[in-house]
């Protein structure tokens, strides 16, 4: 059986497994890597069909593929219960995980979060999105700054998307895309009670802190929200070390007791 490619960091009795956004594959964790405690967790970082180690594993790039890979790889670990983190178009994955999964999941971590409606957009707007998604530089550049409230440099955004285009397939970004656009499981997450934490980007989209609080919190009986100061879509970059503190807080909160 083929499993989706991960690195372990850690060897804690808790475990997490960690999925990536759509502009970046398991790297775009690698500033947060050394803040983290890995006496007290085991966390697992994968890259999805399409990006990173999983580059060459074609798919139909939906969230139930996605949320199937991830759960055969958590069997293969012998893994019982764990928690979830997801980013961007993984936070609506790991909903998918924890809705299919209810009796495994400790928590989640969802951070700047697509919701289980999707985030659809107006044509126009998905056109440039696909032009983003293929080969278009300019346009995947626009984005990255939107996302980050137009406060880095030029070349900050040009890295990550020189990264981008080698870390994954113009398919999978097109799938996936289609994916956290288009998809709409909402119904069948309502009154879940998994406990969540949102965290969205003080400088992310402006309608960002908005549409968590009509989605998640709507939704969710058990969640809290909570702003990442000073970061934008992306704190694992931007601010890595509060990133880190805010998820082991939580975390904390939902793992078992050690005597």
């Amino acid at each position: 059986m083929e499993f989706i490619a991960h690195k372990r960091i850690g060897s804690g009795k808790e475990k997490v497994l960690v999925m990536h956004n759509w502009m970046g594959d398991s790297s775009s964790y690698d500033f947060t890597l050394p803040y983290l405690n890995t006496d007290e967790y085991t966390y697992v970082f994968v890259d999805l069909r399409g990006y990173g180690g999983s580059k060459e594993m074609q798919g139909v790039y939906s969230v139930e593929e996605a949320s199937s890979d991830a759960i055969k790889l958590i069997d293969s670990l012998a893994w019982k219960k764990f928690h979830l983190i997801g980013h961007s178009m993984s936070g609506m994955i790991a909903q998918k995980i924890a809705v299919d999964n209810l009796s495994r999941i400790k928590s989640i971590v969802a951070i700047t979060p697509v919701p289980a409606c999707g985030s659809p957009a107006p044509k126009e707007m998905m056109d440039f999105l696909e032009s983003a998604a293929l080969n278009n530089d300019e346009a995947a550049m626009q984005c990255i700054n939107a996302l980050t409230g137009n406060r880095y440099t030029k070349t900050f955004a040009k890295n990550m998307v020189t990264d981008l285009r080698q870390r994954s397939t113009s398919e999978a970004r097109l799938g996936y895309l289609k994916m956290f656009s288009y998809t709409d499981f909402s119904e069948s997450v309502k009154g879940m009670n998994t406990p969540i934490l949102v965290l969205f980007g003080e400088y992310d989209f402006k309608e960002s802190e908005a549409f968590m609080r009509d989605t998640f919190l709507n939704w969710y009986p058990n969640v809290q929200l909570e702003c990442c100061k000073t970061s934008g879509h992306y704190p694992m970059i931007e601010t890595p070390i509060a990133l880190v503190a805010a998820i082991e807080k939580f975390l904390s909160t939902y793992s078992d007791k050690i005597e």
